[in-house]
């Protein structure tokens, strides 16, 4: 029987989720055949977050295990992702982490942005079918075989709203506000930032959008500024720890760097209003969701210009927690899964708007 695994496949983050748990790692990839890090101990790192696998005879460091031990590691920005199959061994990789038995069968509901809605077809013909992963922990290997017949991919956004008006299970929250009225979301993420429009719970692509503006335009900012004024040469994969700390080691000492990281992201948050009211005209939403990986940072910019508007609970992890929801109702709906994965705007994505007496009667995140 297939297992529904909601998948985002953020640029910045991977996040997935089956309902029972959630995972997450940083989309980078890198070369694992040099061997197996030894820990000392002295350290407790999250085992989690030691993700290598093998696929095609090829091993790979994913995540914070790539970033530590990987000589060669890149977080893939480009729009298709295409380098080295990155979005293959990162579907794979995640996928890997809820395999509980050799034979695995999922039924994967993940997103792209909705300027990208058009590669959808493609990006289903790429992951489709059957796959042999070896799974390394520790000294211990696991060869796992993952099939997957139904993929759907939907406007990456809307993982946050079904996050908001569906529960864990999949089942319609009787207190949803969000069903009802026109309803925005902004879900920020590491190299885009998508817009997307609910009207009376039905996605409205006319008024969804995807910007080239997202938190890497910071980290580009502040790894020159860094190299400028320090004299540290960064990828932008290691400064994570760096923005979230609002810290860096520099010759084996701490320096603050937090006023340099909020100008950046100041200037981040203005260009984002700017496209925001191009596209929308605020005052006819009711409410307007604030998601993604880069909500958390770009809030306290965006919230006096945006009154309307809410960070959702753990935007990080909110597409991922709507998709698996949206594959629950789906699954007890007795709907058919798509087979393709293209979307087309019809019922598949539009079913929460109330066709049936009992969506008729309630009201509507994610927010990552």
């Amino acid at each position: 029987m297939e297992r529904v695994i909601g998948l985002d496949m953020g640029y910045g983050f991977i996040k997935a989720n089956d309902g029972r748990e959630g995972r997450r790692f940083p989309s980078v990839v890198g070369e694992g055949n040099a061997g197996n890090p030894m820990s000392f101990g002295f350290q407790k790192q999250e085992s989690a977050n030691d993700i290598r696998i093998t696929v095609g005879g090829k091993t790979y460091f994913l995540g914070d295990l790539a970033v530590r031990h990987s000589r060669i590691a890149h977080r893939g920005l480009s729009a298709t992702r295409a380098e080295g199959d990155d979005i293959k061994i990162l579907f794979l990789g995640a996928l890997s982490q809820f395999c509980r038995e050799s034979m695995n069968d999922f039924y994967v509901v993940t997103g792209l942005p909705p300027g990208r809605m058009h590669m959808a077809d493609d990006l289903v013909a790429r992951l489709r079918g059957d796959h042999t992963v070896t799974r390394h922990v520790g000294r211990n290997r696991q060869d796992l075989s993952i099939r997957l017949e139904n993929i759907e991919v939907v406007p990456q956004p809307l993982g946050t709203f079904w996050a908001e008006v569906l529960d864990n299970r999949g089942q319609l929250r009787q207190d949803s506000r969000l069903l009802g009225g026109k309803v925005g979301i902004i879900d920020v993420g590491f190299r885009t930032t998508d817009f997307a429009t609910i009207v009376d719970g039905e996605y409205a692509p006319s008024w969804s959008r995807t910007v080239p503006i997202g938190i890497s335009n910071a980290y580009d900012t502040l790894s020159g500024a860094l190299a400028t004024q320090h004299g540290l040469e960064r990828e932008t994969y290691t400064l994570d720890r760096a923005v979230i700390d609002g810290q860096i080691n520099v010759s084996g000492r701490r320096v603050d760097i937090t006023d340099l990281r909020d100008q950046i992201f100041g200037e981040v948050a203005t260009k984002l209003l700017v496209e925001v009211q191009s596209l929308w005209q605020l005052a006819e939403y009711d409410a307007v969701l604030l998601t993604g990986g880069g909500g958390h940072v770009l809030e306290r910019y965006l919230r006096p210009q945006v009154p309307q508007c809410t960070l959702v609970n753990d935007p990080v992890t909110a597409n991922a927690r709507g998709y698996f929801a949206w594959g629950a109702y789906q699954t007890q709906e007795q709907q058919p899964a798509a087979q393709t994965g293209s979307y087309s705007g019809g019922d598949a994505v539009n079913q929460p708007a109330g066709t049936s007496d009992e969506l008729q009667d309630a009201s509507g995140g994610d927010r990552a």
